[in-house]
C-alpha cells in the first residue's frame, strides 16, 4: 500500500512539472501591438484601394448598390469618394459635398505665377442635382520641399479670382463656372507638385488629388 501511494506521489509531481513546462506565457508577458500594426490590421473596404489615408479615414466604407429607398439611396450616391483618386493637370475629377445633391466636376486648367502667388485656374461642373453654395477655401497646394500651403486670405484677390467669391460660389444644376484661387509662395523656379481639393465641409486631406509635375 505504501509503495502504491509512493508510486501515486511520483506520478504527480511529474505531472506537476510537465504542466509547468506547457503553461502559455502569461498575458502581462504578451508584448502590446504596435500603432503601425494595429493599423495594419484594420479593414480597407476594396473600393478605396489606392486612395489616400485621408480619403480612406474621411470615407471608410463605399456602398454602391441601391436599396430601394430613395433618401438612402440619394444619400449613397451623393458620399463618394473623388472618382479617379488621382489625376494629372487638365484632367478631372468628380468630387461630393456634404449635403446631398452636391456634386461637381472639377478641372484645373493651368497653373501661373503672379506678385508671388501661385495662380491655380479652375473649371467647375455643377453634376449634381443641388445648387452649390458654399465657399471654396478646402484646398491646398504643395511645393516640393514644403509643407502644404492653404488657400490665400479672401483680401488677397485676382481678376481671374473675382469669378470665385471667398465667402460664398453659387453653380447652378448643369451650370459651368470658371475662376481662380490662389496660394502664396511659388515663383519661377519654384513649380507645384500637387494639389488637393474638397467641397463644402469635406476635409481637406479627403479632396481629390491633382497632381501637377
Amino acid at each position: 500500500m505504501r509503495k502504491l501511494f509512493a508510486l501515486i506521489a511520483f506520478t504527480v509531481l511529474l505531472a506537476g512539472c510537465g504542466d509547468s513546462k506547457d503553461d502559455p506565457p502569461s498575458a502581462a508577458a504578451t508584448p502590446a501591438p504596435t500603432e503601425a500594426e494595429a493599423q495594419a490590421d484594420e479593414h480597407v473596404d476594396p473600393d478605396l484601394e489606392g486612395y489616400s489615408p485621408g480619403v480612406i479615414d474621411y470615407y471608410r466604407e463605399v456602398h454602391t448598390e441601391e436599396t430601394g429607398d430613395d433618401h438612402i439611396d440619394a444619400e449613397i450616391e451623393y458620399h463618394q469618394p473623388p472618382k479617379p483618386a488621382e489625376a494629372d493637370l487638365g484632367e478631372t475629377i468628380t468630387l461630393t459635398g456634404t449635403n446631398i445633391g452636391v456634386r461637381l466636376k472639377v478641372t484645373p486648367t493651368d497653373i501661373e505665377q503672379a506678385d508671388g502667388y501661385t495662380v491655380v485656374h479652375l473649371k467647375l461642373v455643377n453634376d449634381g442635382i443641388a445648387v452649390y453654395e458654399a465657399p471654396l477655401q478646402n484646398a491646398e497646394l504643395a511645393f516640393p520641399g514644403a509643407t502644404a500651403t492653404p488657400v490665400a486670405s479672401s483680401e488677397e484677390r485676382a481678376t481671374c479670382s473675382r469669378q470665385f467669391d471667398p465667402e460664398l460660389i453659387r453653380i447652378d444644376v448643369g451650370r459651368t463656372r470658371t475662376g481662380c484661387l490662389l496660394f502664396e509662395g511659388g515663383g519661377d523656379r519654384t513649380e507645384p507638385e500637387r494639389l488637393q481639393l474638397a467641397l463644402e465641409m469635406v476635409p481637406t486631406t479627403a479632396g481629390g488629388i491633382w497632381n501637377l509635375g
